[in-house]
């Protein structure tokens, strides 16, 4: 109240005595501020989030509540994405698909610089289960198999992402080859070591590597 007081005579001052133009500075100053502090309240600052059944997700923090958690989130810039608690196929390493593709598809990508910037997960997903996604590779609804750029940014977040998983009682992602949704080819897509960053591709239906689904964190 008092803050508000001072700021109705400073603004009274700046305008020279005049009380309406000072009036509707105010108004227009106050108006502002809410403005803000709605944006502050519901936008979320970067960082790896505890996603629950059900309220806001949670800054991960050590020693914080995770009961009730199903996803962990990372937030970065206008990037987020939500992490499962547990690898797919009970935790094996599995073929990518059961059947070689025989599809007419357009979207595969035989460069590690555009493989790098692909964040199409989702839509990658979709075609693999069109070529026959490995039948072992289970997926809930909404989730799918993150792409190259989605990979990496698990993988630049797996420290602080792990603590989070263990946290909420779920397994830890290991540093070893996972597959992404991108295609290198109509034999061949791309996986990533989680220990040291590396990026190769092979067989989509005979290389084993290991499948930790994702999903959209929306907020």
């Amino acid at each position: 109240m008092l803050e508000n007081q001072e700021t109705k005579m400073r603004l009274l001052s700046m305008c020279k005595g005049n009380v309406e133009k000072a009036k509707k500075a105010y108004d227009f100053v106050m108006a502002e501020s809410e403005k803000s502090c709605r944006c502050s309240s519901t936008e979320l600052v970067d960082g790896v989030y505890l996603i629950k059944k059900e309220g806001d997700p949670v800054l991960y923090t050590k020693g914080c509540d995770a009961t009730n958690c199903v996803a962990v989130g990372i937030k970065l810039g206008s990037r987020s994405i939500a992490v499962a608690l547990e690898d797919a196929a009970d935790g094996d390493d599995v073929e990518l698909t059961e059947n070689k593709d025989t599809t007419v598809y357009d979207n595969y990508i035989d460069n590690r610089l555009d493989a790098v910037a692909d964040w199409n997960g989702a839509e990658n997903t979709e075609h693999l289960k069109e070529i026959g996604l490995n039948s072992r590779i289970k997926l809930e609804s909404g989730q799918y198999i993150p792409s190259v750029a989605e990979m990496l940014f698990i993988y630049l977040h797996r420290k602080k992402v792990n603590e989070a998983i263990i946290a909420a009682g779920g397994t830890s992602i290991e540093g070893k080859w996972y597959w992404t949704s991108t295609e290198n080819s109509a034999t061949n897509a791309w996986y990533l070591a989680l220990g040291n960053g590396s990026l190769s591709s092979s067989a989509k239906v005979s290389i084993l590597n290991a499948v930790r689904p994702v999903s959209a964190f929306n907020f």
